[in-house]
């Protein structure tokens, strides 16, 4: 089911534009999407290629992926304080 959202995501993000997906989001997940790419300068909202919520340990978190420049990003944000709790930074292959 995961797998069929991130395609449904993705392909709407190609169809619409990064811009109006974004739109949807709510302003939390904007603050946390927001805070992601912050740390990538350069990456846009076109690099995001994963962005959904999940719950750890009963707190809400947003996970999410952004590809850019040959590399990928991983990252994990407390909803709640818009706190990283994961970042990872791997070599694109």
């Amino acid at each position: 089911m995961k797998h069929i959202m991130k395609t449904f995501v993705l392909g709407a993000v190609m169809a619409i534009g990064a811009t109006s997906v974004v739109s949807a989001y709510t302003s939390n997940e904007q603050v946390a999407l927001d805070a992601a790419l912050a740390r990538v300068p350069g990456a846009t909202y076109a690099h995001v290629t994963e962005f959904e919520r999940d719950y750890e340990n009963g707190r809400l978190q947003y996970e999410g992926e952004i590809r850019y420049n040959g590399y990928e990003y991983d990252f994990e944000i407390d909803a709640e304080n818009v706190m990283f709790v994961k970042w990872s930074v791997e070599r694109d292959n």
